[in-house]
């Protein structure tokens, strides 16, 4: 074997190329969680309004469809395929692991979303235009076809974490992967807290109509935003203590000692805050007012999506993909059902910048000439996903972990010990290449922090390199 199926690397020098998935992703999970949880409340208050004879609902549904619309369904449909784009960028292994195992299950998530897409559009402009019973039917289909895009798409980011046992490497059936270990509590999870993120922006909007509104009217939708809030919110933290148990090891030593703890002082933060804006406008409807649940709402995405995201995006290393695809896109064991081989002893007989074909030529072959510019190519092959190879700020950066070690030797030993199969941390891949690699690893390394920890990204192959093709 020459070469390997690697991909170029997409390095993002200080943040890293997961910061702009994470930003894209926060986004979109705003939006969708929003937009599944509304669906469900819009019907609700729909059969509220059908059973009750409270017409005056429709015009409110009306207004929380047009916001749907204009958010949720126009930054979704940006951001969804943004996510595919930079995630594919980042980790084209990682998203090509998954799609061969979830082809048809991302087909039907598509197809429901398709269908959640259109009904959207159906829903708003046929209200008061159709009978009431008939757009009764569209409306729990539009909520059906809603939460299904979530009860599909869940199955593949608990697979992403882990398949939580080892069935599916021997079978390798798409349902052994799909309802694995982690699915149902995190499923759960995140469909009791999109009812708190829904009532927040329902609120919202049930305050901006307060006085086009029938007082009894208003007070009823108001309290049925902060019921279902204050249900979300109880119930999705009891999935999360759930959620919890079914982490593999290596998460839940992230999660006690890597994870920053500020990040749940966070989400702590908006909890609480969410929770007392609940109770307090579910006593006293009439003082919900948009100033304050419009940058509660804001808050969400702040205080809570984001550091979850951040946190769920973190306990999944040093995998990207099943427990078998490291963040560095080396396969690091067998899938025997797939027909998958682990590549750690092939890199570590030949070499990583012998296997993999977009490393420049000048530097597949280690010479006095070239070792630190080939120790920089090593450093951000197998190294980039998780750290600023070239800097001092930013995601956990090279410049801050190896400060004050400008000795090749010094560096190397610290290496050779750590990053070992026996040794290395359960969140982070052990070194996978022949030993003259590591020492070209340490030797850029030593010399980068010699230069006050920060060099340019740029590889550049010397000349005398070059010249020796």
């Amino acid at each position: 074997m020459d070469i390997l199926g690697f991909y170029p690397m997409w390095y993002v020098p200080t943040f890293g190329s997961a910061f702009s998935i994470a930003i894209i992703a926060t986004i979109h999970v705003m939006a969708s969680h929003t937009s599944v949880g509304a669906s469900i409340l819009l019907a609700y208050l729909a059969t509220k309004a059908y059973k009750e004879n409270l017409p005056q609902i429709y015009d409110y549904i009306k207004k929380y469809l047009l916001g749907l619309l204009v958010f949720s369904y126009v930054s979704g449909s940006i951001t969804g395929p943004g996510i595919w784009f930079s995630a594919t960028v980042a980790n084209p292994r990682g998203i090509s692991a998954l799609i061969h195992n979830f082809v048809w299950v991302w087909a039907a998530e598509w197809i429901w979303f398709i269908a959640e897409v259109t009904l959207v559009y159906i829903l708003f402009y046929t209200l008061g235009k159709i009978d009431q019973r008939s757009w009764l039917r569209l409306a729990w289909t539009f909520a059906i076809g809603s939460w299904a895009t979530m009860y599909i798409i869940v199955g593949i980011l608990s697979f992403m974490l882990s398949p939580g046992h080892e069935k599916w490497f021997a079978t390798g059936n798409i349902l052994d992967a799909f309802y694995n270990k982690n699915y149902f509590p995190h499923l759960l999870m995140r469909s009791s807290f999109m009812f708190a993120i829904a009532g927040t922006i329902g609120i919202v909007i049930a305050s901006l109509m307060k006085k086009d509104l029938p007082e009894n009217v208003y007070k009823s939708i108001v309290k049925t935003m902060s019921y279902w809030g204050i249900a979300g919110l109880i119930f999705g933290s009891m999935f999360f203590a759930w959620y919890v148990s079914t982490l593999p090891e290596r998460s839940l030593v992230m999660l006690s000692g890597i994870v920053p703890k500020w990040y749940y002082a966070l989400i702590f933060t908006i909890l609480v805050v969410l929770l007392a804006h609940f109770v307090i406008t579910a006593i006293r409807p009439t003082v919900a007012k948009p100033y304050v649940a419009y940058p509660i709402y804001l808050l969400i995405f702040f205080l809570g999506v984001y550091p979850e995201e951040k946190i769920r995006e973190t306990i999944r290393k040093p995998y990207v993909a099943g427990e078998f695809v490291w963040v560095n896109q080396i396969i690091a064991r067998d899938v025997p059902a797939k027909g998958i081989k682990a590549e750690t002893e092939t890199i570590k007989e030949k070499g990583l910048l012998q296997l993999n074909p977009f490393v420049p030529e000048g530097l597949r072959t280690i010479t006095p000439e070239n070792k630190i510019m080939a120790g920089k190519a090593i450093a951000i092959l197998q190294c980039s996903g998780c750290h600023n190879v070239t800097g001092s700020s930013g995601l956990r950066p090279f410049g801050q972990k190896f400060a004050g070690m400008t000795s090749e030797d010094t560096v190397y030993n610290f290496l050779a010990n750590y990053l070992t199969p026996q040794n290395h941390p359960p969140y982070m891949p052990y070194f996978v290449g022949k030993d003259e690699e590591l020492r070209a690893l340490s030797a850029y390394i030593a010399d980068m922090i010699s230069k006050g920890g920060s060099v340019s990204a740029k590889i550049e192959v010397p000349k005398q390199a070059s010249a020796q093709r």
